[in-house]
């Protein structure tokens, strides 16, 4: 991956490089159309086959190295077989997290759920814990939290403790009123947000609150301006029955009452408790790992985007891009 030569590389050059940067650091070669769509920080946008042309250059040769249909860094071969080996893990991960969605939809105020961080593009490891973000009613976050952990917890998915592996973690909610998240963005620079935006598994979404909330988020083209948003296969997808879609009209005349309003205030009342309880000082920190609010719950208490963002910069620094 060194650039000891100290070659002069082209615009598109350093942001194939960059790219390929960021997901070196999580044992992930690229396709070529993944090279395309999670384009780090081109001057413009580009086709394919501008990026085809990149790759194949004598520039970057001995830099970059194709092998199955994948790129990856000279010498970095061994991440085909990983990637490869954690496709497969992700695919018994996804039926738990798909089973799980299929009782969370009952929920009227749950918008969307989406699996993210690793899991969602793959490339979880059998240790790893299923990451939920989601997307609750405006004026809900709480009640929807509580209902969502009471149901989790029932059904034996919530990682809590020691119980982590093939556990659901649900630790980032956003409420419909709160769709951009700019104000967690680390300063100057925060390739994971860019890339956790990019590489999110939306499994349940109702009435286009996926597309809405990219929509909301469009500043991710600032540096990924040729990406689109995912869609899933149906086989990775949740949608409403009709059935469901009925108990959502009962439902929403409770949460949309007077009684919801109470159960908000009652379900904000018990999960305050137990969260101070679960975060300790974290809470008091002025960063954005926790966020408590009306309208966003984060309860990351080691949030490592410092640590991605140093590792991409070292990876730049041998490569000689910055």
């Amino acid at each position: 991956m060194t650039n000891s030569n100290q070659q002069q590389f082209s615009d598109l050059e350093r942001s194939v490089l960059r790219t390929l940067a960021f997901f070196d650091i999580f044992d992930y070669p690229l396709t070529l159309v993944e090279l395309h769509k999670w384009l780090y920080q081109p001057a413009r946008q580009h086709n394919l086959s501008d990026i085809l042309t990149v790759v194949q250059s004598e520039n970057l040769k001995g830099i970059i190295q194709h092998q199955f249909g994948f790129y990856f860094f000279a010498g970095r071969q061994a991440i085909i077989r990983i990637r490869l080996e954690r496709y497969q893990i992700a695919e018994k991960k996804f039926k738990i997290a798909l089973k799980t969605v299929r009782f969370l939809r009952w929920l009227s105020v749950v918008e969307m759920v989406a699996v993210c961080n690793n899991v969602g593009y793959n490339n979880g490891t059998e240790k790893s814990d299923i990451d939920f973000f989601m997307i609750i009613s405006k004026g809900r976050l709480w009640w929807g939290r509580l209902m969502i952990t009471l149901i989790t917890t029932i059904l034996g998915v919530r990682r809590h403790g020691v119980r982590i592996v093939d556990r659901v973690c649900l630790s980032f909610y956003t409420a419909t009123n709160h769709l951009n998240l700019t104000d967690i963005s680390l300063k100057p620079l925060d390739p994971y947000l860019v890339y956790w935006f990019a590489t999110l598994a939306p499994i349940y979404s109702k009435q286009k609150t996926y597309q809405n909330f990219m929509a909301a988020n469009d500043w991710l083209k600032t540096d990924l301006p040729n990406f689109y948003q995912t869609h899933l296969t149906s086989r990775r997808e949740i949608t409403d029955s009709p059935l469901v879609v009925a108990y959502h009209k009962l439902d929403r005349f409770f949460v949309t009452s007077w009684l919801g309003r109470w159960a908000e205030r009652f379900a904000q009342l018990i999960e305050t408790r137990h969260v101070k309880g679960y975060l300790g000082d974290a809470m008091n920190q002025n960063n954005t790992h926790v966020i408590i609010s009306s309208d966003m719950l984060k309860f990351h208490k080691i949030d490592r985007r410092d640590q991605y963002r140093q590792a991409f910069l070292d990876r730049l620094i041998k490569l000689r891009l910055v």
